[in-house]
């Protein structure tokens, strides 16, 4: 009989020490397979860029192309040349990133239908320049451009779909990881109770000289128990992580973060209170972001100086008895026993700080490594929210003015033509060029000329609606699209915008720059051309007849 109860206990010892090494090694192997994952999706992003970088490489150097065969003016093959010069580089950056022979065949093959577009690009300027314009526009015309990057479209498109898929498939491998961690985690737990369970009884019917054996046994399985709780606790923090760091990937503007952060920081940071505070530009104050938790709403700003957490670069635990506490802790300290404030840091920056308020019984609430690794996750996150939201403004904006950017007006008007054409309705383009803008340049330098150009985009935006897109295409030149609007309707619109510019009076350097006029060319569309160059082009035209009319006037394209 004893010899059994000791195998038994010796078995139960046994089983005891292999959980306590599986719930030891789960947090290494749930990060290991975590973080190769993460480095998974890091190179599918870096993937995906190039791939986009090639595309916008293309396209920048057909739109200076083109713009150069309709405008002649040298300053359109500014992309062109920018885009050409990088379209090696890119290309050489696909060929490191190929990891298989499909994929090097693909590559292969975008690098030869590139070669070719480059020439058939260089044979058009070139012949624009020899002063063979009617050749250059026969060659685009023979629509052997438009087929070569119609397939270049199609390759990077495609490749950068199967990139996109393959990323998402990381991604719920992520999320499927963390989930069976937790499901692990769980699980020992269950069977450290249930073996606790069974060693207690054995124990109980054991001889008196086996006590002091069961008390090191159920301290044992006690031990056990809590790293088993320890580990459910970090597996769902994990999960919930993921989680969060999945939605602000698809978060698209900072203001979305006060819907989303609050979702997640209960479930992360539960019977507590708390803030997001980030930086304005301006970096003098920080902004309220989100909060969660109070029945009163928690101040708008706090200054860098109220903040103790801030001024000394660390973690600040503060109570109501603790000498430094925080000018902004006021509201938290009345409804919680504990403060803390952690300075989120991005790339060695420092961008807001995480407040958190909780009472001094919840030990998980008080979990400073907790809350600072949060923080840390959060900083990388915002500014990832911030600088998606500086590009994506960047790449649509012309940052002189403040107009939308002819990238983001040719998109507009591909899909404006495309509703125009399925509704049946109507929709108006307006060009304008500014009258005498190199002798304002001349005399005023180019200071004067920006300055001008700011007013006169001011003027435009007051003159138009909501719907309408405004937009600078190059250089004086400005273009509106008149959604639902026909030529007789844009005219008036044009009109008035001619008249308010002549009224602009502008004071620089000790001069007054007065006088300002511009001519208008209107198109209007009702879906019978070819697409949105031929109602470019008629505009245009009817901007050159302004121009040649006498400038300072408005001319009505034939109706198309």
């Amino acid at each position: 009989m004893l010899s059994r109860l000791d195998s038994s206990l010796k078995l139960f010892g046994i089983l005891i020490i292999v959980i306590v090494a599986c719930l030891a090694t789960l947090p290494i192997l749930s990060s290991s397979q975590a973080n190769a994952t993460l480095d998974a999706l890091k190179e599918g992003a870096a993937k995906e860029r190039a791939y986009n970088l090639m595309l916008s490489l293309l396209q920048d150097a057909e739109t200076g192309q083109r713009g150069f065969l309709i405008g002649s003016d040298d300053d359109f093959l500014a992309p062109y040349n920018a885009g050409i010069a990088g379209i090696p580089a890119a290309l050489d950056n696909l060929r490191q990133f190929a990891a298989s022979d499909q994929e090097r065949r693909l590559v292969a093959r975008i690098a030869e239908l590139s070669q070719e577009k480059v020439r058939e690009m260089d044979r058009t300027i070139r012949l624009k320049k020899a002063g063979n314009t009617r050749a250059a526009l026969d060659m685009v015309a023979s629509q052997r451009g438009k087929l070569l990057m119609d397939e270049l479209r199609t390759l990077l498109g495609r490749q950068q779909r199967v990139l996109a898929d393959h990323r998402n498939r990381l991604r719920d491998e992520l999320t499927t990881t963390l989930r069976y961690n937790s499901a692990l985690g769980i699980g020992a737990s269950l069977a450290s109770l249930v073996l606790i369970v069974a060693t207690v009884y054995i124990v109980i019917r054991s001889l008196n000289e086996q006590a002091e054996s069961a008390r090191q046994s159920k301290s044992l399985a006690e031990s056990n128990a809590q790293l088993a709780r320890q580990s459910a606790v970090r597996a769902e923090r994990l999960s919930i992580t993921a989680n969060m760091l999945q939605a602000l990937d698809s978060v698209k503007t900072p203001s979305e973060l006060e819907r989303v952060l609050p979702v997640f920081l209960r479930q992360l940071l539960p019977e507590t209170a708390g803030a997001v505070y980030i930086y304005r530009n301006s970096r003098d104050v920080l902004e309220l972001r989100a909060s969660w938790g109070l029945a009163e709403a928690p101040p708008p700003t706090v200054a860098p100086a109220d903040c103790w957490g801030l001024r000394l670069g660390k973690v600040h635990l503060a109570t109501p008895e603790h000498g430094l506490c925080c000018d902004h802790g006021a509201i938290w300290l009345d409804s919680r026993d504990t403060q803390t404030c952690v300075p989120m840091v991005s790339q060695g920056d420092v961008i807001g700080i995480l407040v958190v308020a909780a009472d001094r019984g919840d030990d998980n609430a008080l979990d400073s490594t907790h809350i600072a690794t949060l923080a840390e996750q959060l900083s990388l996150a915002i500014s990832n929210v911030s600088l998606r939201n500086t590009l994506r403004h960047q790449s649509t904006v012309d940052p002189l003015t403040g107009l939308y950017n002819r990238r983001f007006f040719d998109e507009s008007l591909k899909r404006e033509l495309a509703r125009v054409q399925r509704s049946g309705s109507v929709c108006a383009v307006v060009m304008l060029d500014l009258d005498h803008f190199k002798r304002i340049n001349d005399s005023y330098g180019h200071d004067g000329g920006d300055l001008v150009l700011q007013a006169a985009s001011r003027v435009i935006l007051q003159r138009v609606r909501a719907s309408d897109v405004v937009c600078r295409y190059g250089g004086e030149e400005l273009v509106l699209m008149l959604p639902d609007c026909g030529a007789e309707e844009a005219a008036k619109c044009a009109e008035s915008i001619r008249q308010s510019l002549t009224a602009i009076v502008i004071q620089h350097q000790g001069q007054t720059i007065s006088n300002v006029s511009a001519s208008f060319g209107v198109a209007e569309w009702r879906g019978q051309c070819e697409g949105e160059q031929d109602l470019l082009q008629m505009a245009d035209r009817a901007l050159y007849a302004a121009k040649k009319g006498g400038r300072n006037r408005v001319v009505i394209a034939d109706t198309v």
